[in-house]
């Protein structure tokens, strides 16, 4: 059984953290601490607003009771926000705690996450792929050891002529050949019509996914890009809890689930979307899988792994997995293998 005894939260500061909302209402820090001492951390999101949560009916929800397994305070904590948490900030912050609660339940058992949610050989490493923004960037992570890259077309805007897309995706395709991956993020910037021609104009050069082509809350229009699209479609990254997720597989809206383990709820959440996956013939990439917190799942649960490169720029944890030519390493250290900087705020029971 575990006892949460303290539980804490706190924004670190990223020099690079980008300039939009990602920073005002980005990545905090979660630590717990169980009855026996044991220690746990995880990564959410929210910034203030996600603190705030864990510091006022997280907190009331979770310290000093006791809990069998991370799913049943998992459970409680959906219960405690379910009238107003369903999406955004709440399960944002709910999987900075989520993620904290496994961290120090495997530490308990001297287990790595891994180790908890598989029995099977761990692999040495996973393949990855890598986010770039033209053909140069591309052909140097090829040479890095990526699997595949990822085209962010964001840049050419809400309504992109098709033809400097498809030169782009030409460019790089006759670079890289045939046998490595490519894929276009759009970063939710388009339209169904701008998507269907882009979709049109690239098709013939093999592309795994576009990625977020409309926002992520147009459920009607990725249902209708899914059916009409010759490129699978990719979404889910600003999607929440695993009734997002199943809202998702029943449209028929995407071919491939992207959930973001600091934002959709943790890994409990995580796990029931490769389920919700697996029953829908959906495949699973998690955003950021490279990260040290998806990465346990994504080796344990995934048929087809492949891990997206994590973020330069989130200097406030130790221990992550530095990728090589091979792929991205799984460590098999108690819990998920990381320890955070300082806590500049006190800690507080």
């Amino acid at each position: 059984m575990m006892k949460i005894t303290k539980l804490s939260a706190w924004q670190p500061a990223c020099a690079g953290s980008p300039p939009d909302w990602r920073t005002p209402l980005g990545q905090i820090i979660v630590q717990i601490e169980l009855e026996d001492g044991s220690q746990g951390l995880g990564v959410g999101g929210g910034g203030q607003a996600g603190i705030h949560v864990v510091d006022t009916v997280l907190r009331e929800c979770l310290l000093h009771n006791r809990y069998a397994c991370p799913q049943d305070a998992h459970e409680e904590r959906l219960h405690h926000t379910s009238f107003f948490g369903r999406k955004g900030i709440v399960p944002m912050a709910i999987s900075g705690v989520d993620l904290a609660i496994w961290d120090a339940y495997a530490k308990q058992r001297n287990l790595s996450v891994y180790e908890l949610l598989s029995n099977k050989p761990a692999p040495a490493s996973l393949p990855m792929y890598q986010t770039v923004f033209d053909d140069a960037q591309a052909v140097l992570a090829v040479q890095q050891g990526k699997q595949a890259v990822k085209l962010h077309v964001e840049r050419y805007g809400d309504r992109p002529d098709p033809l400097v897309i498809r030169r782009l995706v030409q460019e790089t395709r006759n670079k890289l050949g045939p046998a490595k991956a490519i894929m276009v993020d759009a970063f939710g910037r388009w339209d169904v019509d701008t998507t269907l021609r882009v979709a049109e104009a690239i098709c013939e050069f093999e592309i795994d996914w576009i990625e977020e082509p409309v926002a992520p809350n147009a459920l009607s229009d990725y249902t209708t890009l899914s059916k009409e699209s010759p490129i699978p479609i990719a979404g889910g990254e600003h999607e929440y809890l695993s009734e997002g997720f199943m809202a998702l597989a029943e449209l028929d809206a995407v071919s491939v689930f992207q959930p973001d383990i600091n934002w959709c709820g943790g890994l409990t959440t995580l796990i029931e979307v490769y389920r919700i996956a697996e029953e829908s013939g959906i495949r699973v990439v998690p955003h950021r899988g490279a990260d040290p917190f998806s990465l346990p799942a994504i080796a344990a649960l995934d048929k087809n792994p492949l891990a997206e490169s994590g973020r330069d720029w989130f200097d406030c944890s130790e221990g992550g997995s530095v990728p090589t030519v091979e792929g991205v390493p799984l460590k098999l250290r108690p819990g998920f293998g990381v320890k955070s900087v300082p806590n500049p705020r006190q800690s507080s029971a």
